[in-house]
């Protein structure tokens, strides 16, 4: 197995620049994020960012909400689906235009 695969050491440091110890880490571990700096690559509860729907996506929802505003789960999924976004995030659109809608 070569260097490549099976990472290079690398000095962890803790979220006030502190260094940790020296671990191995895979290659593809870190990679550059917009702003240049080293961020954890496809890992869970790391956000990619705010995602907020176009034009399209957004009429889309709010036709469905002045339907029902509060979808079952095998409509958000079909949601989410068509606009290419986590069940989640759907979900979310729906709490936050419910609270909207009682100010």
């Amino acid at each position: 197995e070569s260097d490549a695969a099976r990472g290079s050491w690398k000095v962890r440091k803790d979220f006030f620049g502190q260094a940790l110890r020296e671990c191995r880490v895979p290659a593809d571990f870190l990679h550059r994020g917009a702003s240049g700096a080293m961020a954890p690559a496809a890992m869970p509860g790391i956000s990619k960012g705010r995602w907020t729907p176009d034009a399209e996506g957004r009429a889309l929802l709010e036709t469905i909400f002045q339907a029902d505003n509060f979808p079952a789960r095998p409509v958000r999924l079909q949601l989410a689906e068509a606009l290419k976004v986590n069940q989640r995030q759907i979900q979310v659109w729906f709490q936050n235009r419910r609270q909207r809608l009682k100010r």
